[in-house]
């Protein structure tokens, strides 16, 4: 029998090595994480699997109780059942005794401790389809024995977890049974976990975790996250319209139009008062999928706050927070007898100015002009001159200036015939 039953203990641990290599990650409602290659085995647990993922060829693994003594591949107890293979050790106990172990190996992977125990972690169906800005509770209860477990000794220290971990952003949230916060009841056995899904689209895990001190309980679910399927916009009509419009936009592909019921807060700017605006989209009529409703306002600066419920295509009724909007109605601008005499004073100071101004430039104008005048007429006055030297020059007895002065520099030559040198000339020979 024994030998049967260590049979079918291996069959079943070759069974999940198949499931493992189909999948990637599986998980369990009894899986428990292994920390730093460290986990713990609670009482009353009957049998427990771990699963231990490793490079090739790597060095052997090595599991070490909590009273210090270990096991290897090639020795352990009958209790146990090792199956190695070349990048994975399956490990199967009965009976385990409870404190921490340990595992000594290089690891890699998803590496995982399944536990057969009586007490399990029951989790509300959680939506594979969530969407951004969306509220969301779930509750998460303790089972024994097919029985919630109320025993406020033993759930005093319990904590619940809740995260969903992407490349984007890791959402941690921490609850106690306690009746605080979220949690109805205290120690009722159901811890309820409430989170705001504020992250960018995409796949996530979601992951449940509960422990005290001598347990560790953990589930863990795929989900994606959606862009928000409600949209709005406000807008003033007309500059002095007491009113202010909102547009809603639906994914009737996603909810249903006619479910949508939007609860606002109109809050003022200047005088500080808020107002509640109750939107039912059933009642109003829509174009497209875009519903358009008038709300009237005083003219002054808003903030615009709002929560809408509806129910999904899937029949998943669903808690969205829309984006804070600012708007502002505009008055029409009516001047006050205080305005109208700045304006008539500015109107005379400006005329003032203008009459200056025109007088600088008469002035300036009127000495170019005469600048302008006097240029000329000593221009002219040049010409005249120089017109009557030339002419004064021209009738002065037919000569020249030049001439009279050549004439008076020159000396006065004398005539002496030929005759009378060549004499002189015999007279000096002889």
């Amino acid at each position: 029998m024994a030998l049967i039953h260590k049979n079918c203990i291996t069959l079943f641990t070759l069974m999940l090595l198949s499931i493992n290599v189909m999948a990637n990650i599986i998980y369990q409602p009894n899986d428990i994480p292994l920390l730093d290659n460290r986990f713990r085995i609670d009482p009353n647990t009957e049998e427990v699997t771990i699963i231990l993922n490793h490079p090739n060829n790597s060095q052997k693994v090595v599991i070490i109780k909590p009273d210090g003594s270990k096991w290897y591949a090639e020795r352990h107890p009958k209790n146990v059942s090792w199956l190695k293979t070349r990048d994975q050790d399956i490990i199967t106990i009965q009976q385990p005794i409870p404190g921490p172990w340990q595992a000594v190996a290089k690891l890699n992977g998803e590496n995982r401790i399944q536990l057969l125990n009586p007490i399990t972690l029951k989790v509300d169906r959680f939506p594979v389809r969530i969407y951004r800005d969306e509220y969301l509770t779930t509750k998460v209860s303790l089972i024994e024995d097919d029985e919630v477990i109320t025993d406020k000794n033993f759930l005093k220290n319990a904590k619940l977890t809740v995260s969903l971990i992407g490349k984007a952003k890791k959402l941690i949230s921490l609850y106690k049974d306690d009746g605080q916060n979220y949690d109805i009841l205290p120690f009722d056995g159901e811890l309820t976990a409430d989170m705001f899904i504020n992250l960018i689209p995409g796949r996530y895990s979601f992951s449940v975790g509960t422990r005290n001190d001598i347990f560790v309980r953990a589930y863990n679910q795929d989900v994606v996250v959606f862009p928000s399927p409600i949209s709005f916009n406000t807008e003033q009509l007309e500059h002095n319209a007491a009113f202010v419009k909102f547009t809603f936009i639906i994914d009737e592909a996603e909810i249903d139009p006619m479910s949508v019921t939007i609860d606002g807060l109109i809050k003022s700017y200047n005088q500080n008062n808020t107002k509640q605006s109750i939107i039912h989209l059933a009642e109003h009529d829509q174009q497209n999928s875009i519903f358009t409703i008038k709300i009237p306002l005083e003219h002054d600066l808003y903030t615009y706050t709002a929560k809408a419920y509806a129910t999904t295509k899937t029949g998943r009724e669903i808690i969205l927070q829309l984006p804070e909007r600012t708007f502002e109605l505009l008055a029409p601008y009516v001047p006050d007898e205080t305005d109208e005499e700045a304006e008539l004073a500015r109107a005379a100071a400006l005329k003032i100015e203008h009459e200056k101004r025109q007088e600088q430039y008469f002035y300036l104008v009127l000495w170019l002009i005469g600048l302008v005048i006097l240029i000329s007429l000593i221009v002219v006055a040049a010409l005249f001159l120089i017109k009557r030297k030339q002419k004064r020059l021209a009738t002065d007895d037919g000569l020249s200036l030049d001439e009279l002065t050549v004439d008076e520099l020159q000396p006065t030559s004398i005539d002496i015939p030929d005759e009378n040198v060549e004499a002189n000339d015999d007279k000096i020979s002889s």
